[in-house]
């Protein structure tokens, strides 16, 4: 299955620097500007939404092949604004799940769970921390580079997806705020 959205991957040769210099250059959204029309989530009609938040206008996603299984399928990290060509996805669509690891997180004292994406020397980790908090943390290097924070989540599918276990990961820095 192929994914038909232009992707910033397909057309740069340093996929994780195009990102990082879109996320620079996107500025965020203002506080208090959304548009409901949107859809809440980037994954296509056929996959499995394991994962769905808005953060301003932009989405944060984490979708899964119809087939996802321990033998087969793909899990995918998308980011950016439903239609638009200003959207990443990673990794590729395929088999095996190597560029992806689950674990827990611990969050002002509750334990939740993330997801961590590898694009070369850059980290993309979704997660999710029930009635406190969800987000994106982007890293570089081992560096924070940004912190999104979900306006509001509408799925969290994600406890039985089968990828590898990573070790547990503390966020902090991001002040707590609950997540409706």
């Amino acid at each position: 299955m192929a994914w038909r959205l232009s992707v910033l991957k397909s057309r740069l040769r340093r996929p994780a620097a195009a990102f990082l210099a879109l996320l620079a250059l996107s500025g965020g959204v203002r506080a208090g500007e959304r548009n409901e029309a949107l859809p809440e989530h980037l994954c296509l009609a056929e996959e499995k939404v394991l994962f769905a938040c808005q953060e301003g206008k932009r989405r944060i996603s984490v979708c899964g092949s119809p087939d996802l299984s321990r033998q087969a399928g793909y899990v995918q990290f998308r980011y950016g604004l439903p239609g638009s060509e200003e959207m990443i996805a990673w990794p590729e669509a395929s088999f095996p799940r190597r560029h992806v690891i689950k674990g827990n997180v611990l969050m002002a004292g509750r334990m939740g769970v993330y997801f961590r994406f590898r694009m070369e020397d850059t980290s993309f980790v979704v997660y999710h921390v029930r009635d406190v908090q969800a987000g994106l943390v982007i890293s570089s290097g081992g560096l924070p580079v940004s912190k999104r924070r979900c306006d509001r989540v509408s799925t969290v599918a994600w406890s039985d997806v089968p990828v590898p276990v990573g070790d547990g990961i503390a966020v902090s820095g991001v002040p707590a705020r609950k997540v409706p």
